[in-house]
């Protein structure tokens, strides 16, 4: 799953494999077996791959399909993909104002600064 991963990731930046190689300190043919998953990366690789694709590691191992970001607010909130369309609207809506009236306040930071909504 990393190899697949890492290719579709390196090609959607414009990377070629010896650009990657040298972003995550490794050899360019270490690259290319990772991508053909014939090579496992070190957990420091790992890490160094989801930090510079701000992806999540369990993205990167193939454990969830939503790719994450690697770095994420002090609140995640997700919102099951079964709630019926009206309750998300009106969540989505509630979460908006809130971040309106946060927004425009001289004694708190927007609540978006906190959180970031991602449909599981």
């Amino acid at each position: 799953m990393i190899g697949e991963r890492l290719r579709k990731l390196r090609k959607e930046k414009g990377l070629n494999q010896e650009d990657l190689a040298n972003i995550i300190g490794v050899q360019k043919s270490m690259v290319s077996l990772y991508e053909l998953n014939k090579s496992d990366p070190s957990d420091k690789i790992k890490v160094a791959i989801s930090r510079y694709f701000n992806i999540s590691l369990d993205y990167l191992l193939g454990v969830i399909d939503d790719p994450v970001p690697y770095f994420t607010p002090n609140l995640f909130i997700r919102i099951p993909e079964n709630l019926p369309e009206i309750e998300n609207s009106l969540l989505r809506d509630y979460l908006e104002y809130l971040d309106y009236r946060t927004a425009n306040s001289s004694d708190t930071a927007p609540i978006s600064k906190y959180f970031e909504i991602y449909l599981i």
